[in-house]
């Protein structure tokens, strides 16, 4: 093995100890990143074998199992990373219901990528705030919504704004989300379409005044992700919006994905701008935002001039 056997044991110990103890206290929060950014060093530069990883999962026992956030993102019981059921865990502050894993999941939910995540969910519903024509107006507004996932972020605003004339259309590859995202949202069925569809092979034949994708782009690659925006810009209704979430190159929670393999492109303002740039985009007509964690990152594309 690369490690020497006093420095495996060390990491070995370390984690054995906190699960003795039932898990990270709040005042072992930093130590634990620490511990964790360095795995994530030594996998990055090959010091640490892949034997060698498995033999630290295993020391976590049912704290690396599906009971926990940390151990339901890592095995993927849906078969991908950011299902519809780890975002809803997200969104609900979900905690392990077992006292002996309950820790685990408080650490988890206090990472900033956790807190990002429910972020983007308030900036959309800030997005619809912003949009939402007046009650009684006469005018009714389409959002196409990308990879729809668990759907609270429509139901919840839609519970707050009943009597919006808003519509959402929703494409999402997961036929499991959808049947969650329906139940969930079956009061609303009038206003929300859901399609199962693979957004790479998708082809818009309607126009949209927002179109929102929060939690997808930061999968693909540069010349995926500005092939479908090229696919998007004649979708969007004059005045409308498009508007893509990416998480941050500087989000601090990065190292502690990657050890259970949720891997992201991750990007910076610089980055977004170029892609809508390559796709012809003007500068004028991009912005940037983020929600408060700074973590998670928007780029908007307006079909008219910012200025």
């Amino acid at each position: 093995m690369i490690l020497g056997n006093s420095l495996r044991m060390d990491h070995l110990g370390y984690i054995r100890a906190l699960v003795e103890q039932g898990g990270p206290r709040e005042s072992d929060y930093a130590q634990l990143d620490a511990w964790i950014s360095t795995i994530h060093s030594l996998i990055r530069s090959g010091q640490l074998s892949a034997a060698e990883l498995i033999t630290l999962r295993e020391a976590f026992g049912e704290a690396f199992s599906p009971t926990t956030m940390q151990g339901f993102a890592f095995i993927k019981p849906h078969g991908y990373a950011g299902d519809f059921e780890i975002i809803d865990r997200i969104y609900k502050n979900y905690l392990s219901p077992l006292p002996h894993l309950t820790a685990w999941d408080r650490y988890w939910q206090s990472h900033a990528a956790a807190h990002a995540v429910r972020n983007r969910k308030d900036y959309f519903h800030q997005l619809l705030d912003r949009v939402a024509p007046p009650p009684g107006g006469g005018k009714s507004l389409s959002v196409l919504k990308l990879a729809s996932g668990p759907g609270r972020s429509m139901f919840e605003w839609l519970s707050a704004n009943p009597e919006a004339a808003i519509s959402f259309e929703c494409l999402e590859i997961d036929p499991k989300a959808i049947q969650y995202a329906s139940c969930l949202n079956h009061r609303f069925r009038d206003r929300i379409t859901f399609h199962q569809k693979n957004v790479l092979r998708y082809r818009p034949t309607a126009q949209y005044d927002l179109i929102w994708a929060a939690g997808l782009f930061d999968y693909f690659t540069d010349k995926v992700f500005a092939s479908l925006v090229r696919r998007l810009l004649p979708a969007l209704a004059p005045n409308g919006e498009l508007v893509i979430g990416n998480f941050s190159d500087l989000n601090p929670s990065r190292p502690y994905m990657e050890i259970f393999d949720w891997l992201l492109n991750h990007r910076s303002p610089l980055d977004l701008r170029r892609i809508a740039e390559q796709c012809g985009v003007p500068h004028d007509r991009v912005t940037i935002g983020s929600e408060p964690a700074g973590v998670n990152l928007f780029l908007h594309i307006s079909p008219n001039s910012t200025k």
